[in-house]
Protein backbone atom coordinates (compact mmCIF):
# COMPACT_ATOMS: atom_id res chain seq x y z
CA UNK A 1 0.00 0.00 0.00
CA UNK A 2 1.79 3.22 -0.90
CA UNK A 3 2.44 6.01 1.48
CA UNK A 4 -0.42 7.67 2.00
CA UNK A 5 0.20 10.94 4.58
CA UNK A 6 -1.45 14.34 2.46
CA UNK A 7 -4.44 11.72 1.36
CA UNK A 8 -4.96 10.87 5.24
CA UNK A 9 -4.63 14.67 6.21
CA UNK A 10 -8.06 14.82 3.91
CA UNK A 11 -9.97 11.59 4.95
CA UNK A 12 -8.82 10.90 8.35
CA UNK A 13 -8.85 7.22 9.28
CA UNK A 14 -11.34 6.48 7.11
CA UNK A 15 -9.57 6.34 3.58
CA UNK A 16 -9.87 2.77 2.50
CA UNK A 17 -7.14 1.61 -0.39
CA UNK A 18 -7.25 -1.80 -1.42
CA UNK A 19 -3.74 -3.81 -1.16
CA UNK A 20 -1.54 -3.52 -3.66
CA UNK A 21 -3.57 -0.55 -5.21
CA UNK A 22 -2.40 3.22 -5.45
CA UNK A 23 -6.63 4.74 -4.97
CA UNK A 24 -9.77 3.88 -3.21
CA UNK A 25 -12.04 2.28 -5.98
CA UNK A 26 -15.17 3.33 -4.26
CA UNK A 27 -16.80 6.99 -3.42
CA UNK A 28 -15.73 8.05 -0.04
CA UNK A 29 -15.90 11.03 2.30
CA UNK A 30 -14.75 12.24 5.19
CA UNK A 31 -16.43 15.36 7.56
CA UNK A 32 -14.82 17.55 9.58
CA UNK A 33 -13.52 21.37 10.37
CA UNK A 34 -11.15 23.19 8.16
CA UNK A 35 -8.64 23.50 10.46
CA UNK A 36 -7.68 19.94 10.18
CA UNK A 37 -6.67 20.06 6.40
CA UNK A 38 -3.20 21.15 5.44
CA UNK A 39 -2.10 24.89 5.23
CA UNK A 40 -2.97 24.92 1.75
CA UNK A 41 -7.08 25.13 2.24
CA UNK A 42 -6.70 27.69 4.84
CA UNK A 43 -5.20 30.66 2.15
CA UNK A 44 -6.69 33.76 3.04
CA UNK A 45 -8.18 33.55 -0.90
CA UNK A 46 -10.10 31.31 -0.33
CA UNK A 47 -11.72 33.06 3.23
CA UNK A 48 -14.26 34.42 0.23
CA UNK A 49 -14.78 33.31 -2.78
CA UNK A 50 -14.43 37.06 -4.48
CA UNK A 51 -11.05 37.28 -3.50
CA UNK A 52 -10.09 34.57 -5.72
CA UNK A 53 -11.75 34.97 -8.00
CA UNK A 54 -10.88 38.62 -8.37
CA UNK A 55 -6.62 37.77 -8.57
CA UNK A 56 -7.75 34.41 -10.78
CA UNK A 57 -6.40 34.82 -14.38
CA UNK A 58 -6.21 31.94 -15.25
CA UNK A 59 -8.53 29.17 -18.04
CA UNK A 60 -12.13 30.00 -16.92
CA UNK A 61 -15.23 28.53 -17.91
CA UNK A 62 -19.17 29.19 -16.77
CA UNK A 63 -22.36 28.18 -17.18
CA UNK A 64 -26.12 27.16 -15.36
CA UNK A 65 -25.90 23.98 -14.70
CA UNK A 66 -28.83 22.96 -13.18
CA UNK A 67 -30.46 24.46 -16.09
CA UNK A 68 -28.26 23.47 -18.65
CA UNK A 69 -25.05 21.03 -19.16
CA UNK A 70 -23.47 23.74 -21.55
CA UNK A 71 -20.16 25.33 -20.65
CA UNK A 72 -18.70 28.21 -22.09
CA UNK A 73 -14.61 29.02 -21.63
CA UNK A 74 -14.30 32.60 -21.69
CA UNK A 75 -11.38 35.69 -20.80
CA UNK A 76 -13.90 37.27 -18.61
CA UNK A 77 -12.97 38.47 -15.11
CA UNK A 78 -14.53 35.90 -13.03
CA UNK A 79 -15.57 37.79 -10.14
CA UNK A 80 -18.13 39.33 -12.26
CA UNK A 81 -19.42 36.27 -13.83
CA UNK A 82 -19.90 35.65 -9.96
CA UNK A 83 -22.25 38.61 -9.62
CA UNK A 84 -24.48 37.52 -12.67
CA UNK A 85 -25.47 34.48 -10.56
CA UNK A 86 -23.32 31.90 -13.04
CA UNK A 87 -21.41 28.85 -11.79
CA UNK A 88 -17.75 29.22 -12.70
CA UNK A 89 -15.13 27.05 -12.87
CA UNK A 90 -11.73 28.58 -12.05
CA UNK A 91 -9.41 25.48 -13.96
CA UNK A 92 -6.00 25.81 -12.78
CA UNK A 93 -5.94 27.89 -9.14
CA UNK A 94 -2.51 26.70 -7.95
CA UNK A 95 -0.38 30.01 -9.35
CA UNK A 96 -1.89 32.56 -6.84
CA UNK A 97 -2.45 30.26 -3.84
CA UNK A 98 1.12 30.39 -3.12
CA UNK A 99 1.89 26.31 -1.34
CA UNK A 100 -0.40 24.88 -3.58
CA UNK A 101 2.72 23.61 -6.53
CA UNK A 102 4.89 22.37 -3.92
CA UNK A 103 1.79 20.51 -2.67
CA UNK A 104 0.76 18.88 -5.50
CA UNK A 105 4.41 18.40 -6.22
CA UNK A 106 4.02 15.87 -3.00
CA UNK A 107 1.24 14.34 -3.72
CA UNK A 108 2.34 13.39 -6.83
CA UNK A 109 5.47 11.88 -5.16
CA UNK A 110 2.90 10.19 -2.94
CA UNK A 111 1.26 8.48 -5.79
CA UNK A 112 3.74 7.79 -8.08
CA UNK A 113 2.27 9.40 -10.48
CA UNK A 114 3.90 11.64 -13.42
CA UNK A 115 4.66 15.37 -12.03
CA UNK A 116 1.73 17.52 -13.61
CA UNK A 117 -0.25 14.81 -13.06
CA UNK A 118 -2.37 16.65 -10.46
CA UNK A 119 -3.58 19.86 -10.82
CA UNK A 120 -5.99 22.11 -8.35
CA UNK A 121 -9.50 23.55 -9.91
CA UNK A 122 -12.12 26.00 -8.08
CA UNK A 123 -15.45 26.00 -8.42
CA UNK A 124 -17.86 28.73 -7.19
CA UNK A 125 -21.96 28.30 -7.46
CA UNK A 126 -24.84 31.02 -6.24
CA UNK A 127 -27.34 29.38 -3.92
CA UNK A 128 -29.62 28.38 -6.69
CA UNK A 129 -26.89 26.55 -8.84
CA UNK A 130 -24.55 23.81 -9.68
CA UNK A 131 -23.34 21.65 -11.83
CA UNK A 132 -24.97 18.60 -14.11
CA UNK A 133 -24.96 14.94 -14.49
CA UNK A 134 -21.73 14.44 -15.60
CA UNK A 135 -18.64 11.94 -15.13
CA UNK A 136 -15.00 12.59 -15.24
CA UNK A 137 -12.46 10.60 -16.29
CA UNK A 138 -10.15 11.51 -13.88
CA UNK A 139 -9.95 10.58 -9.99
CA UNK A 140 -11.47 14.12 -8.50
CA UNK A 141 -11.17 15.48 -4.50
CA UNK A 142 -13.92 17.66 -3.91
CA UNK A 143 -13.27 20.25 -0.68
CA UNK A 144 -16.06 22.28 0.61
CA UNK A 145 -14.29 25.44 1.71
CA UNK A 146 -17.14 27.95 2.25
CA UNK A 147 -21.34 27.01 2.22
CA UNK A 148 -23.07 23.84 1.73
CA UNK A 149 -23.81 21.78 -1.29
CA UNK A 150 -25.00 18.78 -1.93
CA UNK A 151 -23.51 16.10 -4.25
CA UNK A 152 -25.82 13.31 -5.90
CA UNK A 153 -23.57 10.16 -6.61
CA UNK A 154 -23.56 6.87 -8.68
CA UNK A 155 -20.78 4.54 -10.39
CA UNK A 156 -21.07 3.85 -13.84
CA UNK A 157 -20.77 0.94 -14.78
CA UNK A 158 -20.62 0.77 -19.25
CA UNK A 159 -16.95 1.79 -19.63
CA UNK A 160 -14.46 0.80 -16.75
CA UNK A 161 -11.83 3.09 -16.05
CA UNK A 162 -13.23 5.76 -18.91
CA UNK A 163 -10.45 8.04 -21.19
CA UNK A 164 -10.89 11.66 -22.55
CA UNK A 165 -13.24 13.96 -21.75
CA UNK A 166 -16.00 13.93 -19.41
CA UNK A 167 -19.74 12.66 -20.65
CA UNK A 168 -22.87 13.31 -19.62
CA UNK A 169 -26.54 13.51 -20.74
CA UNK A 170 -26.89 16.06 -23.99
CA UNK A 171 -23.34 16.49 -23.70
CA UNK A 172 -20.78 16.52 -26.92
CA UNK A 173 -19.08 12.91 -27.05
CA UNK A 174 -15.11 13.48 -28.00
CA UNK A 175 -14.23 11.01 -30.62
CA UNK A 176 -12.00 8.76 -28.52
CA UNK A 177 -15.22 7.95 -26.38
CA UNK A 178 -16.73 6.14 -29.31
CA UNK A 179 -14.26 3.15 -29.28
CA UNK A 180 -15.05 2.89 -25.41
CA UNK A 181 -18.96 2.78 -26.02
CA UNK A 182 -19.48 -0.07 -28.59
CA UNK A 183 -21.90 -1.42 -25.84
CA UNK A 184 -23.64 1.67 -25.65
CA UNK A 185 -23.03 5.34 -23.98
CA UNK A 186 -23.29 5.43 -20.56
CA UNK A 187 -26.55 6.81 -19.38
CA UNK A 188 -27.71 7.75 -15.61
CA UNK A 189 -31.55 7.55 -16.59
CA UNK A 190 -31.31 3.79 -14.94
CA UNK A 191 -28.77 4.30 -11.84
CA UNK A 192 -29.75 5.17 -8.05
CA UNK A 193 -27.70 8.03 -6.85
CA UNK A 194 -26.86 8.48 -2.79
CA UNK A 195 -26.71 12.33 -1.76
CA UNK A 196 -24.01 14.10 0.65
CA UNK A 197 -24.16 17.06 1.55
CA UNK A 198 -20.94 19.14 1.83
CA UNK A 199 -20.28 21.57 4.23
CA UNK A 200 -17.13 23.37 4.87
CA UNK A 201 -14.62 20.95 5.78
CA UNK A 202 -15.60 17.94 3.88
CA UNK A 203 -14.20 16.06 1.70
CA UNK A 204 -15.18 14.13 -0.87
CA UNK A 205 -13.47 11.30 -3.46
CA UNK A 206 -15.07 10.86 -6.87
CA UNK A 207 -13.05 7.40 -8.63
CA UNK A 208 -13.32 8.41 -12.27
CA UNK A 209 -16.39 7.44 -14.17
CA UNK A 210 -18.87 8.46 -10.98
CA UNK A 211 -21.63 9.67 -12.21
CA UNK A 212 -22.38 13.36 -10.20
CA UNK A 213 -24.45 16.25 -10.41
CA UNK A 214 -24.39 19.22 -7.64
CA UNK A 215 -26.44 21.75 -6.18
CA UNK A 216 -25.80 24.60 -3.81
CA UNK A 217 -28.01 24.94 -0.89
CA UNK A 218 -26.03 28.30 -0.54
CA UNK A 219 -23.44 30.60 -2.19
CA UNK A 220 -20.23 28.01 -2.60
CA UNK A 221 -16.72 27.79 -2.71
CA UNK A 222 -15.42 24.40 -3.13
CA UNK A 223 -11.46 23.45 -4.55
CA UNK A 224 -10.96 19.64 -6.81
CA UNK A 225 -7.64 18.14 -6.45
CA UNK A 226 -8.05 16.37 -10.15
CA UNK A 227 -5.72 13.79 -10.89
CA UNK A 228 -4.78 12.64 -14.24
CA UNK A 229 -1.89 10.65 -14.80
CA UNK A 230 -0.68 8.82 -17.96
CA UNK A 231 -2.99 5.59 -18.96
CA UNK A 232 -1.08 2.36 -19.99
CA UNK A 233 -1.84 2.97 -23.89
CA UNK A 234 -0.24 6.55 -23.35
CA UNK A 235 2.69 5.26 -21.79
CA UNK A 236 3.23 2.95 -24.55
CA UNK A 237 2.84 5.17 -27.08
CA UNK A 238 4.91 8.07 -25.66
CA UNK A 239 7.85 5.31 -25.96
CA UNK A 240 6.65 3.84 -29.13
CA UNK A 241 6.20 7.21 -31.52
CA UNK A 242 9.67 8.65 -30.96
CA UNK A 243 11.75 4.61 -30.94
CA UNK A 244 9.97 3.84 -34.17
CA UNK A 245 10.85 7.85 -35.74
CA UNK A 246 14.52 7.08 -34.55
CA UNK A 247 14.42 4.29 -37.01
CA UNK A 248 14.24 4.92 -40.66
CA UNK A 249 12.98 2.34 -41.71
CA UNK A 250 9.64 3.37 -40.02
CA UNK A 251 9.79 6.70 -42.18
CA UNK A 252 8.44 5.06 -44.99
CA UNK A 253 5.73 7.10 -47.03
CA UNK A 254 3.23 4.89 -47.70
CA UNK A 255 2.91 5.07 -51.43
CA UNK A 256 1.27 2.76 -53.82
CA UNK A 257 -0.95 -0.30 -53.81
CA UNK A 258 -2.21 -0.72 -50.06
CA UNK A 259 -0.11 -4.48 -49.66
CA UNK A 260 2.86 -3.14 -51.75
CA UNK A 261 4.48 -2.42 -48.44
CA UNK A 262 3.49 -5.79 -46.33
CA UNK A 263 6.85 -7.17 -47.27
CA UNK A 264 8.60 -4.44 -45.49
CA UNK A 265 6.58 -4.10 -42.10
CA UNK A 266 6.32 -8.43 -41.28
CA UNK A 267 10.50 -7.90 -40.40
CA UNK A 268 9.61 -4.46 -38.65
CA UNK A 269 6.80 -6.19 -36.38
CA UNK A 270 8.93 -9.69 -35.57
CA UNK A 271 11.42 -7.21 -34.64
CA UNK A 272 9.39 -5.13 -32.49
CA UNK A 273 7.99 -8.18 -30.98
CA UNK A 274 10.75 -9.38 -29.85
CA UNK A 275 12.18 -5.96 -28.54
CA UNK A 276 8.92 -6.28 -26.24
CA UNK A 277 10.31 -9.93 -25.07
CA UNK A 278 13.54 -8.93 -24.56
CA UNK A 279 12.35 -6.50 -21.71
CA UNK A 280 11.42 -2.93 -23.11
CA UNK A 281 8.38 -3.10 -21.63
CA UNK A 282 10.60 -1.34 -18.51
CA UNK A 283 11.00 1.90 -20.13
CA UNK A 284 7.82 1.93 -21.37
CA UNK A 285 6.21 1.33 -18.11
CA UNK A 286 8.94 4.33 -16.56
CA UNK A 287 6.08 6.86 -16.96
CA UNK A 288 5.87 8.37 -12.85
CA UNK A 289 9.69 10.01 -14.14
CA UNK A 290 12.20 10.91 -16.48
CA UNK A 291 14.78 7.87 -17.17
CA UNK A 292 18.15 8.22 -15.34
CA UNK A 293 20.56 10.60 -17.21
CA UNK A 294 23.06 7.57 -17.00
CA UNK A 295 20.41 5.50 -19.12
CA UNK A 296 19.68 8.14 -21.92
CA UNK A 297 21.42 9.94 -25.21
CA UNK A 298 21.34 13.39 -25.34
CA UNK A 299 21.49 15.50 -28.18
CA UNK A 300 21.83 19.26 -28.80
CA UNK A 301 18.83 21.64 -29.10
CA UNK A 302 18.81 23.65 -32.37
CA UNK A 303 20.05 27.64 -31.63
CA UNK A 304 20.72 26.40 -28.30
CA UNK A 305 24.39 28.68 -26.97
CA UNK A 306 26.40 27.70 -24.08
CA UNK A 307 28.82 31.00 -23.43
CA UNK A 308 31.68 30.97 -20.77
CA UNK A 309 33.62 33.60 -19.51
CA UNK A 310 36.32 33.67 -16.47
CA UNK A 311 35.24 34.44 -12.81
CA UNK A 312 38.35 33.48 -11.02
CA UNK A 313 40.98 30.99 -11.40
CA UNK A 314 38.87 28.30 -10.56
CA UNK A 315 35.39 29.34 -11.72
CA UNK A 316 33.59 30.06 -14.82
CA UNK A 317 30.36 31.97 -15.47
CA UNK A 318 28.18 29.78 -17.47
CA UNK A 319 25.64 31.59 -19.41
CA UNK A 320 22.64 29.37 -21.58
CA UNK A 321 20.26 30.43 -24.24
CA UNK A 322 17.87 28.75 -26.01
CA UNK A 323 14.83 29.89 -28.33
CA UNK A 324 11.78 30.14 -27.05
CA UNK A 325 8.35 28.86 -29.18
CA UNK A 326 8.38 32.58 -31.08
CA UNK A 327 11.58 31.47 -31.98
CA UNK A 328 13.32 34.88 -29.54
CA UNK A 329 16.47 33.61 -27.53
CA UNK A 330 16.03 33.61 -24.01
CA UNK A 331 18.20 33.26 -21.10
CA UNK A 332 17.85 30.48 -19.58
CA UNK A 333 20.65 29.75 -17.03
CA UNK A 334 23.37 32.18 -16.11
CA UNK A 335 25.34 30.94 -12.76
CA UNK A 336 29.11 30.07 -11.80
CA UNK A 337 30.67 26.37 -12.35
CA UNK A 338 33.58 24.85 -11.75
CA UNK A 339 36.78 25.67 -13.90
CA UNK A 340 37.65 22.11 -14.07
CA UNK A 341 34.59 22.04 -16.60
CA UNK A 342 35.38 24.17 -19.33
CA UNK A 343 36.73 21.03 -21.79
CA UNK A 344 33.13 19.26 -21.10
CA UNK A 345 31.40 22.49 -22.12
CA UNK A 346 33.83 23.03 -24.94
CA UNK A 347 33.51 18.86 -26.13
CA UNK A 348 29.40 19.20 -25.82
CA UNK A 349 29.86 22.64 -27.84
CA UNK A 350 31.12 21.01 -30.38
CA UNK A 351 29.01 17.81 -30.37
CA UNK A 352 26.53 17.18 -33.07
CA UNK A 353 25.21 13.61 -32.57
CA UNK A 354 23.33 12.05 -29.51
CA UNK A 355 26.22 11.14 -26.71
CA UNK A 356 25.58 9.32 -23.30
CA UNK A 357 27.43 9.86 -19.67
CA UNK A 358 29.61 6.90 -20.82
CA UNK A 359 30.71 8.76 -24.14
CA UNK A 360 31.19 11.59 -22.47
CA UNK A 361 33.51 10.06 -19.43
CA UNK A 362 35.37 7.73 -22.22
CA UNK A 363 37.08 10.44 -24.08
CA UNK A 364 37.04 13.00 -21.48
CA UNK A 365 38.31 11.48 -18.34
CA UNK A 366 37.29 13.61 -15.28
CA UNK A 367 38.44 12.77 -12.06
CA UNK A 368 34.71 14.40 -10.64
CA UNK A 369 32.33 12.73 -12.77
CA UNK A 370 29.46 13.60 -10.29
CA UNK A 371 30.04 16.62 -11.76
CA UNK A 372 29.36 15.76 -15.56
CA UNK A 373 26.40 14.89 -14.76
CA UNK A 374 25.21 17.83 -12.88
CA UNK A 375 26.69 20.10 -15.50
CA UNK A 376 24.45 17.82 -17.75
CA UNK A 377 21.44 17.80 -15.94
CA UNK A 378 21.64 21.29 -15.59
CA UNK A 379 21.75 22.01 -19.70
CA UNK A 380 18.63 19.36 -19.88
CA UNK A 381 16.74 22.08 -18.02
CA UNK A 382 17.79 25.02 -19.33
CA UNK A 383 16.60 23.05 -23.02
CA UNK A 384 20.22 23.45 -24.20
CA UNK A 385 20.14 19.29 -24.07
CA UNK A 386 17.45 17.17 -24.51
CA UNK A 387 17.43 13.94 -23.39
CA UNK A 388 16.31 11.40 -25.34
CA UNK A 389 13.56 8.42 -25.18
CA UNK A 390 15.66 4.92 -24.02
CA UNK A 391 15.93 2.66 -27.72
Amino acid sequence: MPDTALLQQLFGDRLLIEEGASWPSAIQIQHGPLNRLPALFLHPLLHQTALLADVYRGPLSFGRGLRSPQTFDTRANAASLLQLGLTVFMQDVAPVLSGAPQFLRDLERELGVASGSARLSAFASAGDDGVSCHYDAEEVISIQLLGRKTFHVAPMSEIPLPYGAQFGPDMVAVENLYEQARDGFPDPAQVTFESFELHPGSVLFLPRGTWHRTEAQESSLSLSIVVRPPVLAEALLGWLQPWLLGDSRWRLPLYGPVNSHQGALKPLLRELAARLEQGAEQPILNWSATPPIENSELLRVPGSRLDMSVVSQHRLRLRVSALDQNWRSRTTFDSEIPATLRPVIEWIQLRKTAFSLQTLAQELPHPMQGDNRQLVEVLVKANALRQLVPR
